[in-house]
């Protein structure tokens, strides 16, 4: 196999399994770490991703290195859920979080436990949404919206602290660490934005 056959065909292969994923070239880019404008040169067979790369697509799409040099028709992946489920199903993921809130406050109000902070249950259900949305950006998302509800979990956690203890007036000073943290993953998440730019350079 020639240099010019081995280039059409990664070319090909990486063409053929990303629109059988439903990804776009930015898409793949992004789950990459690389700028859509070396996918395009990839898939053009002006250029060839180094084999760490060949091996992350590889593991992205579920075949092997083998498939994506080959001149046969790679194995065609699952297809990705369509937008709309990417969205309604992180919802319905939520909604269904804050129905088991609804059913143990319902609970407690029968019991009479609890009583005068049985409410909270609904407050505790907002940390568990923001983990249950972590788990589905990490999916079908980007870094962006993995960061906001990472950010999302310290805040309502802190919140449902003070407001389960309103009368512990040391409390106050929960949200001073919470704020630490949330520093430091802007700061986290900036270095990630830039390694992200030195890769795309470097491509």
């Amino acid at each position: 196999m020639t240099e010019e056959q081995l280039k059409n065909n990664i070319a090909k292969n990486i063409t053929e399994l990303r629109k059988a994923a439903e990804l776009t070239q930015a898409q793949l880019a992004e789950k990459l770490n690389y700028s859509d404008k070396s996918v395009s040169k990839w898939e053009r067979g002006d250029g060839v991703p180094d084999v760490v790369v060949l091996q992350k697509i590889a593991e992205l799409f579920g075949v092997t290195l083998n498939d994506l040099v080959s001149e046969n028709k790679p194995k065609l992946p699952r297809k990705q859920p369509y937008l709309t489920n990417r969205i309604m199903i992180p919802l319905l993921s939520v909604g269904l979080t804050f129905l088991v809130a609804s059913i143990v406050f319902f609970v407690l109000q029968m019991l009479g436990a609890w009583e005068g902070k049985s409410w909270l249950v609904f407050v505790y259900a907002i940390p568990v949404s923001f983990i249950v949305l972590i788990v589905f950006t990490e999916l079908w998302w980007n870094m962006l919206l993995r960061f906001i509800a990472t950010s999302g979990i310290g805040w309502a956690i802190a919140i449902c602290i003070k407001l389960t203890f309103p009368l512990i007036k040391e409390l106050n000073y929960i949200f001073l660490p919470v704020a630490i943290l949330q520093l430091l993953a802007i700061f986290w998440f900036v270095m990630r934005y830039r390694k992200q730019k030195r890769k795309e350079k470097d491509s």
